[in-house]
This record gives structure tokens, C-alpha cells and sequence, in this order.
């Protein structure tokens, strides 16, 4: 799978090493499989960062869907 997404960071302090995980799912709507990836960049407060053509890993040959956020990062004081 290769994704491209735009992180916004509507907060007032930065983060970085963004987690991202993507939930595929079934026809039948049931959740097949999950792919986590860490994208290691900083976004600076009240900003946001595209990312292009980023790498997922291998997506399921049965998947229908497939939803991505955020599940972890790190605040940057």
C-alpha cells in the first residue's frame, strides 16, 4: 500500500514520529488486517506536513477498504 496523507498539527507545541496505522477491511466490513508505519518527520506547531508515495507494507488481497489516523506520536517542546 502506498499512501499519501497531509498531518496537520493544530496544537501549540510540535510533534514528530508520527504513527500511523491503516485498519483494511472486508466486503463484509470485517476488519482484516492492520498496517502500522512511523513517518519521521517534525511538524512544527500550528502547521501541517504532506507526505507522498509513503511505503504501508503489503495490504490484503481480500481488503475492500482501508481507513488510516494517527495512534502515537511525540511532542516536541
Amino acid at each position: 500500500m502506498i499512501a499519501s496523507f497531509t498531518i496537520v498539527n493544530h496544537n501549540d507545541f510540535g510533534v514528530k514520529d508520527v504513527e500511523v496505522t491503516c485498519s483494511s477491511t472486508a466486503a463484509s466490513g470485517t476488519v482484516i488486517d492492520h498496517n502500522t508505519r512511523t513517518v519521521y518527520v517534525l511538524v512544527k506547531p500550528q502547521s501541517s506536513k504532506r507526505v507522498r508515495e509513503f511505503n504501508m507494507g503489503l495490504i490484503n488481497s481480500q481488503a475492500a477498504g482501508t481507513d488510516c489516523s494517527i495512534t502515537d506520536l511525540t511532542v516536541v517542546p
